[in-house]
């Protein structure tokens, strides 16, 4: 189903069928008990609660707080109700009463012999009521619930009716001793009742609602051991109604027990006494019994196991009652029972019969401290120390734990105790002698003790591995021989070397330690020596002697260890003999002697110089020259004359051998002259041979002079020379605080050595004067350090034997004497001269008073020694004199806010700077009590509500006081100031407030009693007063219930009233008096909640807003009367008010706008369309006319006056002429001042095929320039018509009817484009007729003729073609005409033949993207001239609407106009905005607007983007 506008496309469902299909959609929403009820025939609820009372008369209604029944859809329905089940005993009867559109189902109680309600037999009906309407097919079921409500028709009985109880004579007050308990059938407040006592009783209540019967007084079983109890229980609703009838009684005896219940309990104590005790006390004993009188008294306590020498007694002292302490009866040898005694304690009180306390165990330890064994420390000690100690190092201290006085310690003897001694006084073992791991590693000592029995230490020294060994070679020097011609990297030899030491301290690396660059390396770690360059006898020496090194890895310093070594050279011949000169020429003349000395060759060996031999290689064929092999002279062999010889230049290559390496070949070059030759003739280039040679011959000499120099270095630093010496700032004394922590650095003392290595460094021991082992000092670092606590009262001086070794060999050392003064610290803190203080005083001891003195005494000296006192606990009460160490009362004192005080004294030195000491003592301060409290009461005062109708007797308050005096001055009574005339009175042990007389909450609603409480103290006793407020409640005594006379009244208003307009009143009657029978009144439920207001004192009910009939006809109420009772009873009435109608509402019509529509050429009273419409007002609406009023001026249209139908006339309807016609219709009710409202009908005029296809020329002329086979289906020109009509009407077809006979042609049957399909010549001439035939009923066609003249095609243009614009941009309006201009494209040149064709898009397509969103559903990517809409004139470029335009179709257009002078071609893009006409029709204008601006926005900026 479309709907569009808010209203019903097409020909939708009329209002009626809307409301018969709502209707039956909440029909079926309707459920009863048997089904689905008939359409609007059901009851309002499927289920009802209602309530009646048991008991109740005949003709009794049930009450239900909604409106049970049926609404009456059809005023005249005659509607029976029906109980069908449910109401098996004929109890209830259904009727049925009639009031405006609804029809109440009353149910009541049958009259006549029908039998009671009885809510005790059955309190619940539920009954199925069906309703029927007579003479109709309708049925409804509901279900009625009804709840019997309860009167109060039973009595409460007791079950059991006696009861007994035993209760021991000393019951707390307020227990609770027994309950009685009584049961009432009736519900809710007709079952409650009340317990009271039936005599009046004052030792024991009863609680009136629990029955819990509790002790209020004091029992005597001397003067009565049983109590008989009568109970009653008073029903509470008979009382109410005026019958004080007892409903049954109980009885309760009450048997008094004396019980000794609790057996004494024992608490100790334990104390060990200070020897000075004359009689110690080792324990005191508190014995607590819970019973009361003779039972908790105690008569003895006993040591019964544990001492069978009778050593202690018990004796009572204490200042408390039942406080005991164990003393010792003679003095005790504790030596004997080192370990204390166990006593075993027992006591047994004075009751009958007489209970034992459990038996205690009570430890008494013996005064003496206990006996802890001796014993080392440790059973073993295991340390280490360095091999360098020198004597006097501390190696550690012995101790026994605990220490004995006057212990000494002892080295076993032993060959191992030897290299130690140890400290008799102090157990500190230090080193004798110079220790060697060499000689032994690991030291066994056993250490005892004069005091220790067969005790023994064993003390295990492991010596930690020094480096004190230098490695030592195995040989004194090493020495080999090696050839110059051994490679790189080849072994010459291995030295060797150990060392004794242990660990990085034995490892061993070698080093060469050389000043020159040796042609040798050393592994670090194997010692072997290799060459590291080759060697060369001719230029360096003829033997290597340097030193090996051998280095250990050890700490602080290494020791090292050289050897020499000497490694001779051996000379290979590995050197060619070397010319002096080469390249010698010369010249001689042909004439030259034979025998004659022409030049001489020299080479020179570099091995030893050895002899070289000269030989003439090549050159010398003919052997006219001789080469003397040993001196190298070249001499003619043969004459040159005659020789015959044709050559006269001779080269020679001449060579030398050392007898087995050549040298390099040298040439010499003679030419022979005609003539004389100068001597000098000869030139050769010098090689510096011989430089050279004497070049390495001084680099060996030097380096034999620097290895000689260097056999002359000698080690300095080896010998140990200098002895070491103490740094100037050594000090001659030095004063510490003997409370210098273990530990503490007291100085360090710098000592130097001017020798190196071990042999410059220093240790550092104390040979002398540490008698108390208090000091040790590191041996490495010198500095003096605390060993052992330092001890001033014991000794203030030390004389310190500083003295300190080097390492060297032999060893050096030095010595000098310190002074240590041992400076007083506050090492000492006071002590008391008793571990704990206690003493007893009055809390009435007046402020002042001083109660004891403390003292403690410090040994140590000055400020560090006096002692101030103060008082550590936070407390006003007490304060002490600081210096005196007296403690005296400085405050009131209260023995009720504290019994007793436990001071913290604090003996404090006055240290003048560092930490002072203190000691703090226990003070316990036992405050004796005094009668100075008055009772207290809990609360201060009290408030207690009462109902009014609690029986005499009842305790309505139980009063509580806190006394904190002891004894009498703790006891408390009570009495009533004010008892108001005897209606209330008190229990004087108890403070129990019982009810004397009976309370009426209307005549009196407060009491304010007042009551005090005395306690016994003696002399004076003390008192104090409190006040109780009594507050009566009202019980419900709202017996009766509001009733209206009718159960439904009826009312009207007419609609529009103002605010407040009085509608009716309602008057509900109660028969009880005072505030129970005042009523009022309150709308609670119905459908005019919130519409109306009524008054709640006198019923009135007033309009709460404006009523309109239209909306509402009609309201019901329900309107509730309610007392004001304890617990408000109510009733309620229905109320109909019916609104009456105003005439102030104009016509409706069905619809808001119509459309209908109707053909054109309609005849005379053809049916257009029915307005129906209706007014809310009942008055007027059968009254209503209808008229148009405008739109209508050539009355195309009539209308009837009643019924509303528009019909056409005898004028003829156009849809060419106007296609929609608006009506104005306005509808008039007949009230007395008419209203009227207007509605508009769009009438859309259907088309019918009354016009024929119309070509806009009879007759078409173009010429065309001839055209090849190339060109054959391409267009001719377009012959398109337009049809007036719309739909299919208006759909053309084109065909040529004449004039293509031989198939020359051929028309696109949509767009009328004729084309070729051959080929046509210049002078050729075509006629073709066109017809145009729409696609009516029936159809109807025209004719054109379209004349073509084919010409020669011109002359190609010089000038190419173009247009004057790249792109066009034209728009329309969708409602202009077929055939109309839409614009022109011109074209330069413009002075020859164009032809032009609108050939599609596909150019635009590529060069832009359209965005959618732009133009919502009706422009598209898709170019070109889409459905042929358009057309461009052949010859002049004009652009021409060829088809009706739809903008919501297509608002966009992009084409391609191409045009031609017969043989260039150009093109354009033009772009076609399409907008809307005036006579569009609206529904879609809004939107069509923001697409086509949206639209525009975007390709703007699309052809900004591209130009």
């Amino acid at each position: 189903m479309e709907v569009n506008m808010g209203h019903w496309s097409g020909t939708g469902p009329p209002p009626s069928c809307l409301a018969l299909l709502i209707v039956k959609l909440l029909a079926c929403l309707c459920q009863v008990v048997h089904g689905t009820a008939p359409l609007g025939f059901h009851f309002t609820h499927s289920t009802y609660n209602a309530t009646v009372y048991e008991n109740s008369a005949a003709r009794t209604y049930v009450n239900s707080q909604t409106r049970m029944g049926i609404t009456l859809a059809d005023l005249s329905w005659d509607i029976k109700y029906r109980i069908v089940s449910g109401d098996d005993e004929g109890f209830f009867k259904a009727e049925e009463v009639i009031i405006a559109d609804f029809c109440f189902l009353r149910i009541r109680t049958k009259g006549g012999n029908s039998a009671i309600l009885n809510r005790e037999i059955q309190d619940n009906y539920l009954l199925i009521v069906k309703g029927s309407v007579r003479g109709e097919d309708l049925e409804a079921w509901t279900k009625v619930n009804i709840q019997v409500l309860d009167m109060n028709d039973l009595r409460p009985l007791f079950s059991p009716t006696t009861y007994s109880v035993t209760i021991a004579e000393s019951t707390p007050l307020r227990t609770s001793i027994a309950q009685v308990t009584a049961t009432d059938a009736d519900i809710g407040s007709n079952g409650e009742f009340y317990y009271y006592f039936k005599n009046k009783v004052d030792l024991f209540s009863v609680h009136p609602t629990s029955g819990v019967i509790s002790l209020s007084g004091r029992l005597n079983y001397d003067e009565k051991n049983r109590y008989d109890l009568e109970i009653l229980a008073v029903d509470r609703g008979m009382k109410l109604y005026g019958n004080n009838g007892v409903s049954s009684t109980a009885k309760l005896y009450v048997h008094i027990e004396r019980i000794n219940e609790h057996a004494p309990t024992i608490n100790v104590v334990t104390h060990i006494p200070f020897p000075s005790d004359k009689e110690p006390t080792y324990a005191v004993v508190n014995i607590d019994d819970l019973d009361e009188g003779a039972n908790g008294e105690i008569e003895s306590v006993s040591i019964v196991a544990g001492d069978p020498l009778e050593q202690f007694f018990l004796t009572k002292e204490g200042k408390w009652m039942n406080e005991y302490k164990i003393k010792e009866r003679k003095p005790i040898d504790w030596d004997s029972f080192p370990y204390g005694y166990n006593l075993t304690l027992q006591a047994k009180d004075k009751g009958s019969p007489q209970k034992f306390s459990a038996v205690k165990l009570v430890h008494i330890a013996s005064p003496k401290k206990e006996s802890i064994p001796v014993k080392f420390e440790k059973e073993t000690y295991d340390v280490s120390i360095n091999e360098f100690s020198p004597p006097g190092v501390v190696v550690a201290v012995i101790k026994l734990m605990p220490e004995p006085l006057g212990v000494e310690y002892r080295l076993s003897p032993s060959e191992d105790a030897d290299y130690f001694k140890i400290n008799p006084i102090t157990g500190l073992i230090t080193t004798a002698r110079p220790l060697k791991i060499i000689e032994k590693d690991l030291y066994e000592l056993e250490v005892y003790t004069n005091k220790g029995g067969d005790l023994k230490a064993q003390v295990t020294v492991r010596i930690e591995d020094a480096n004190d060994h230098t490695p030592e070679f195995q040989q004194p020097s090493y020495s080999s021989f090696v050839n110059e011609s051994v490679p790189v990297g080849y072994s010459v030899l291995a030295v060797s070397a150990v060392d004794k030491d242990r660990g990085e301290n034995g490892y061993i690396t070698y080093s060469i330690a050389s000043l020159n660059s040796l042609p040798f390396i050393i592994n670090q770690f194997t010692g072997i020596i290799s060459t590291s360059e080759e060697l060369d006898f001719e230029s360096s020496p003829e033997s290597y002697r340097f030193i090996v090194r051998a280095s250990d890895w050890g700490s602080p310093y290494r020791h090292e260890s050289e050897v020499n070594v000497t490694i001779y050279i051996g000379n290979v011949n590995d050197n060619k003999p070397l010319f002096e000169k080469v390249a010698c020429q010369g010249v001689i003349s042909s004439d030259f002697p034979v025998g004659g000395h022409i030049t001489a060759v020299s080479a020179i060996d570099i091995d030893e110089l050895e002899l070289v031999k000269y030989k003439i290689i090549s050159g010398n064929e003919l052997g006219i020259f001789y080469l003397n092999p040993d001196s190298g002279v070249l001499q003619l062999k043969k004459s040159l004359i005659n020789s015959g010889i044709k050559n006269s230049n001779f080269g020679l290559k001449i060579t030398a051998t050392d007898g087995e390496n050549f040298a390099d070949a040298m040439f010499v070059n003679i030419s022979v002259v005609h003539g004389k030759v100068s001597s000098k003739t000869f030139s050769c280039r010098e090689t510096r041979v011989a430089q050279k040679l004497a070049e390495k011959l001084l680099k060996k000499a030097k380096a034999n002079v620097k290895l000689n120099l260097e056999d002359g270095f000698l080690d300095f630093y080896s010998v140990n020379r200098q002895a070491p010496h103490f740094d100037k700032t050594f000090p001659t004394d030095v004063m510490v605080s003997e409370d210098l922590p273990v530990g503490a650095t007291i100085l360090r003392i710098k000592a130097y050595d001017a020798d190196s290595g071990f042999n410059g460094k220093v240790v550092y021991t104390i040979s002398d004067g540490n008698g108390d082992s208090c000091f040790n000092i590191d041996m490495e670092t010198g500095v003096l350090k605390v060993l052992m606590p330092l001890d001033r009262e014991k000794t203030e001086l030390y004389l310190l034997n500083i003295t300190v070794y080097d390492l060297g060999n032999p060893q050096k050392s030095a010595w000098r004497l310190l002074t240590v003064t041992v400076e007083d610290a506050n090492d000492n803190k006071p002590v008391f001269l008793q571990d704990s203080y206690s003493v007893n005083i009055l809390e009435s001891t007046s402020v002042g008073t001083e109660i004891i003195q403390v003292e403690a005494r410090d040994k140590d000296l000055g400020s560090n020694g006096e002692v101030a006192y103060s008082v550590l606990t936070d407390t006003q009460q007490f304060a002490i004199n600081s210096s005196t160490g007296v403690v005296y009362v400085a405050d009131q004192l209260d023995r009720e806010t504290k019994a007793n005080y436990t001071l913290k004294i604090e003996a404090r030195d006055k240290a003048d700077s560092g930490h002072q000491q203190f000691s703090v003592v226990p003070l316990k301060v036992f405050l004796d009590d005094v009668n100075d409290c008055s009772p207290a009461f809990i609360p201060s005062s009290y408030n207690v509500k009462v109902l009014e109708d609690l029986p005499v007797g009842t305790v309505i308050a139980w009063l509580e006081t806190h006394d904190p005096d002891l004894g009498l001055g703790g006891q408390v009574r009570y009495s009533l100031v004010n008892d108001y005339n005897g209606r209330f009175e008190i229990d004087k042990a108890s403070g129990a407030i019982r009810l004397s007389k009976e309370l009426d909450y209307e005549k009196q609603q407060f009491y304010n009693l007042t009551v005090r409480a005395k306690d016994k103290g003696r002399p004076v006793s003390l008192s104090s007063v409190s006040f109780v407020e009594v507050e009566v409640v009202d019980v419900n005594e709202n017996l009766y219930t509001p009733y209206f006379p009718d159960f439904a009244v009826i009312g009207s208003v007419k609609e529009n009233s103002r605010i407040g307009t009085s509608v009716l009143q309602v008057v509900a009657r109660d028969e009880d008096s005072g505030r129970d029978g005042e009523i009022q009144y309150s709308i609670r439920d119905g459908s005019g909640l919130g519409r109306f207001s009524i008054d709640e004192e006198t019923g009135v009910i007033y309009t709460a807003d404006i009523l309109d009939r239209e909306t509402t006809k009609s309201y019901w109420l329900t309107v509730y009367a309610t007392d004001h009772g304890v617990v408000p009873l109510y009733t309620t009435i229905e109320v109909y008010i019916e609104v009456e109608d105003v005439n102030d509402n104009a016509p409706l019509t069905s619809e808001p706008i119509y459309y209908p529509a109707v053909m054109e050429n309609s005849p005379k009273d053809v049916s257009v369309i029915q307005i129906q419409a209706q007014d809310p007002d009942s008055s007027t609406n059968e009254k209503l006319t209808y008229r148009i009023t405008s739109g209508n001026p050539q009355n195309f249209f009539v209308i009837n006056p009643k019924t509303g139908l528009i019909t056409t006339t005898s004028r003829k309807l156009d849809r060419e002429q106007q296609a929609e016609h608006f009506l104005e219709v306005t509808v008039s009710d007949g009230g007395t001042s008419p209203k009227q409202s207007s509605v508009w009908v769009v009438v859309q005029v259907l088309d019918e095929n009354d016009n024929k296809p119309q070509f806009p020329e009879k007759v078409y002329q173009i010429k065309l320039p001839e055209r090849d086979r190339k060109k054959r289906g391409e267009p001719i020109y377009r012959a398109f018509a337009f049809d007036k009509d719309e739909g299919p009407n208006a759909e053309i077809s084109y065909s040529i009817v004449d004039g293509n006979e031989d198939g020359k042609f051929f028309i696109d049957p949509k767009t009328g484009m004729v084309s070729s399909r051959k080929q046509f010549t210049a002078g050729s001439y075509d006629i073709l007729t066109i017809k145009a035939v729409d696609n009516g009923r029936p159809q109807k066609s025209s004719t054109a003729r379209l004349h073509i003249e084919w010409i020669k095609k011109p002359a190609p243009s010089p000038v190419p073609l173009t247009f004057d614009e790249p792109f066009y941009n034209f728009t329309v309006m969708e409602s202009d005409k077929v055939t109309e201009i839409v614009g022109v494209v011109s074209v330069q040149p413009s002075n020859i033949p164009l032809w032009f064709d609108i050939v599609g898009g596909k150019h635009a397509r590529e060069m832009f993207y359209i965005l959618q969103t732009a133009c919502g559903q009706n422009c598209s990517t898709e170019g070109g001239n889409y459905d042929s809409s358009f057309d461009a004139e052949k010859g002049v470029g004009t652009i021409v609407i060829a088809k009706p335009l739809d903008a919501e179709q297509r608002s966009i257009y992009n084409m391609t106009v191409e045009v031609t002078d017969g043989t260039n071609i150009a093109t354009t893009q033009r772009f076609q905005k399409q907008s809307l006409s005036q006579t569009c029709r609206n529904d879609g204008l809004p939107n069509y607007l923001s697409m086509l601006q949206n639209f525009q926005t975007v390709f703007s900026t699309v052809l900004q983007s591209l130009w």
